[in-house]
């Protein structure tokens, strides 16, 4: 309620006293007879008075705030006839302030207030409907739009500017960019401190009409030079996030240090991040995290949100994980109003992580939210619904969520509905309908959904094929300084299903990527010079950009270092007992998947003491505190059995592997259930497995049925060859028999697919080896 108070302290009291002055000066003598005059005018001053008690007492900058006082001198100065005064009660009753909550009693106050045509009520309306101010009612932007134009119509700068910005984004109203940006200009031109920052917000919003980034930036630049406490803030966002291009961190950082000397305590959290990330200025993680620690603990909700985020592996960081503290911090965080903590809060709960496992506990917290009408929210329950680890999965209800979201204009929602039907995870893979919603995203502005229609185009998936055209809009979005935009670029420039490589250019994305702090960028710079399909084997170089990832607080980074130093693939980089110390590293920071890496090494006695009981025991361990990772992998070890050369380390046990199998099917999404059905489908190793493998591969993602291939290779290689020769015929490499007989007509196919995707060093081992696995998963 401190947007109410309009009067400093001092001259509260100075007017107050006044108004007590002349009060006394007219009120009539008890033996005179009353005069109308007389009557009006002790009411005026006197309701006057009491309206500034009111906003003396409900000031958020007063020591001796007092919403119950404030409330009941509303109500005297109401009484007395303040319509300013009758609006304040009505928005207390709405919010529950300083009285018990009665929202319809409160909106009736203040619509008889707004009937009169007054702005400062019909605005006020126009907040509570579009949750402006609070979620005190459900959301219904069409009518707070429509009160927002009244109160423009009556003058109200506020509806002026509220009108002017949903018109702008089209928020309950159709968009119309010009005139709503018209209107706000129209207050910024008359030096209105917060026109010029929404000014500067809409020029560098997508979502607004075609950004105009230096425009946005004089806008900002002329609020924060008359005084606007946030306008130095909204230029570190412009030049942090990439909305201006790719980000300038550096300047950034700039913006965020002058912030803070201006008393800004986002300006503090802002530079203790970037200090925390080395990001802009040299990195000081101690440093940078005792200094969001110290904002945290006292009190900032932004503060709390971000080490949740660093304690639950949601940023990458140099900080061990731990889900006991992260959600204690994501808790005092959303207990302090943090509505994307207290999503959080939910989503931890649904899972079981840090705290204990309640499913519908969990998602009731993040329902209320969503039936509230938060988009994050709407998106945070499709997600919950769709994972089997966090409950039964509700397939309808997810779109459902989702959709709803993105009615409400948030593009990120239509990436997910691409995301449902592109990953498999809860239904069939529909190519044409995910690339449908991407473009969709793409076309409100969404960075990610032209990424992921662009890298579909290049592939041709659920598209005739354009690899111009597809890397073209990848490129595009690199612009944004998106990374995941530079990881794509790299991709489509190396693994040759999105056209001829390019390593050195894939090169440069990747390491941009990592300069923008993305560590996946590193791991893949690793890839290229480990794997040796496009760059001559460095096991040195390999080991430094795994180390740099590891280092940055990616435990991927560890876990491929361990688990190539372990099985010799990175020479003069390491010893294997070096590699089974990593992987143990890896898995005390709570990587799920260092367990099956680890259990590996000690099966075949790599870098550490052969012990298959002991690598069984550690999977079965890992497996009860339900890491699916490793109960898949036990699995595999039961269906397919284990042996090198001669010696079988353990039996095949198709009993026991149905049993874990059943066990876990629950935890598993539809598409990974789907894959491991498959493959007890082909440990039959017969044509019949293999071709009903191959008439349900469709069903599962791309990344799904690489993985399914790479798998393949390894435990049912006859199979694998099975799957090559069917798609290699299809493609028209192969003419042979599609038998899973590795012949020499299926080597030369192999070969034949590998050079014409320019990559012929990838199969020079033959169609068994590990890189040529990997081209011919692409394939698929």
């Amino acid at each position: 309620m401190s947007r109410i108070c309009h009067v400093a302290l001092m001259t509260v009291f100075a007017a107050l006293s006044a108004s007590t002055a002349l009060s006394a000066e007219t009120a009539p003598d008890p033996g005179a007879p009353a005069t109308p005059g007389a009557v009006t005018r002790e009411r005026a001053v006197n309701a006057d008075a009491l309206l500034r008690l009111g906003d003396l007492y409900s000031n958020a900058d007063n020591a001796n705030r007092d919403p119950a006082k404030a409330f009941d001198y509303y109500r005297q100065a109401a009484d007395a006839g303040s319509a300013a005064a009758r609006l304040r009660v009505g928005e207390m009753r709405v919010l529950g302030e300083g009285t018990e909550r009665d929202i319809s009693a409160g909106l009736l106050a203040i619509e008889e207030v707004a009937s009169a045509g007054d702005g400062a009520a019909l605005a006020s309306l126009g907040g509570l409907y579009s949750h402006a101010d609070n979620r005190a009612i459900p959301l219904d932007l069409p009518r707070a739009y429509d009160y927002y134009r009244r109160a423009a119509a009556a003058g109200n700068e506020t509806g002026i500017l509220r009108s002017g910005e949903m018109l702008a984004r089209g928020q309950g109203i159709a968009r119309d960019s010009a005139t709503g940006l018209a209107l706000v200009r129209s207050l910024a031109d008359r030096g209105n401190i917060y026109a010029l920052v929404s000014q500067g917000d809409l020029m560098s919003d997508a979502d607004a009409g075609v950004p105009d980034m230096p425009g946005a930036e004089a806008a900002y630049a002329k609020a924060a030079a008359l005084g606007h406490p946030d306008a130095l803030l909204r230029l570190g966002d412009l030049f942090g996030s990439g909305r201006a291009g790719k980000p300038d961190y550096a300047k950034a950082f700039g913006y965020y240090e002058k912030a803070a000397e201006a008393g800004q305590q986002v300006g503090r959290l802002r530079v203790a991040e970037l200090t925390f990330r080395g990001q802009g200025t040299r990195q000081d993680v101690e440093g940078g995290l005792a200094s969001i620690k110290e904002l945290a603990d006292g009190g900032d909700a932004e503060a709390l949100s971000f080490l949740g985020d660093v304690y639950s592996g949601a940023t990458p960081a140099p900080v061990a994980k731990d889900p006991l503290a992260a959600f204690a911090y994501y808790q005092r965080a959303a207990d302090a109003g943090n509505t994307r903590a207290a999503l959080r809060v939910g989503e931890m709960t649904a899972h079981g992580l840090g705290t204990l496992r309640d499913v519908s506990g969990g998602r009731d917290m993040v329902r209320r939210l969503a039936d509230a009408g938060n988009p994050l929210a709407l998106i945070s329950l499709g997600d919950l619904l769709r994972e089997p680890q966090s409950g039964a999965v509700d397939a309808d209800g997810a779109v459902a969520a989702y959709e709803r979201a993105a009615g409400l204009s948030e593009p990120e929602a239509l990436v997910r509905l691409g995301d449902f039907y592109s990953d498999g995870m809860t239904v069939a893979v529909d190519l044409p309908k995910a690339l449908d919603y991407y473009s969709k995203a793409a076309g409100l502005g969404d960075v990610i959904g032209a990424v992921r229609a662009g890298a579909m185009l290049a592939r041709g998936q659920g598209i005739a094929q354009d690899v111009a055209a597809g890397r073209a809009m990848v490129k595009a979005a690199t612009e944004s300084g998106e990374a995941e935009a530079h990881i794509v670029m790299g991709d489509l420039l190396s693994r040759g299903d999105g056209g001829p490589p390019d390593v050195q250019a894939a090169m440069r994305w990747y390491a941009e990527a990592a300069a923008l702090g993305r560590t996946q960028g590193l791991i893949r710079l690793g890839d290229l010079y480990r794997e040796g399909k496009l760059l001559q084997s460095n096991g040195k170089k390999a080991a430094g950009y795994y180390r740099q990832a590891a280092e940055a607080g990616d435990a991927y980074g560890l876990l491929i270092l361990g688990s190539a130093l372990s099985e010799s693939l990175l020479r003069n980089a390491g010893k294997p007992a070096d590699g089974v110390a990593a992987l143990r590293e890896a898995e005390a920071t709570g990587l799920d998947d260092a367990a099956t890496a680890l259990a590996d090494a000690m099966l075949y006695g790599m870098g550490t003491k052969r012990d298959a009981k002991a690598a069984v025991a550690l999977l079965e361990q890992a497996a009860g505190t339900g890491n699916v990772a490793a109960a898949r992998h036990l699995i595999s070890y039961y269906r397919d059995g284990r042996r090198y050369g001669r010696t079988t380390f353990i039996k095949a046990d198709a009993k026991r592997a149905e049993q874990l199998m059943t066990g876990v099917s629950p935890w598993l999404s539809r598409g990974d259930r789907l894959v491991e059905e498959m493959l007890f489908a082909a440990a039959a190793n017969d044509t019949k497995g293999y071709q009903s493998i191959v008439a349900r591969m469709h069903e599962l993602s791309a990344e799904q049925r690489q993985s399914l291939v790479r798998m393949m290779r390894t435990t049912h290689p006859n199979g694998y060859i099975y799957l090559a020769q069917q798609q290699l015929k299809q493609a028209g490499y192969y003419n042979g028999p599609v038998n899973g007989v590795l012949s020499g007509s299926t080597t030369r196919a192999v070969s034949r697919f590998c050079a014409a995707r320019s990559l012929p060093n990838a199969c020079r081992f033959g169609p068994m080896s590990s890189q040529a696995g990997d081209v011919l998963s692409y394939a698929f």
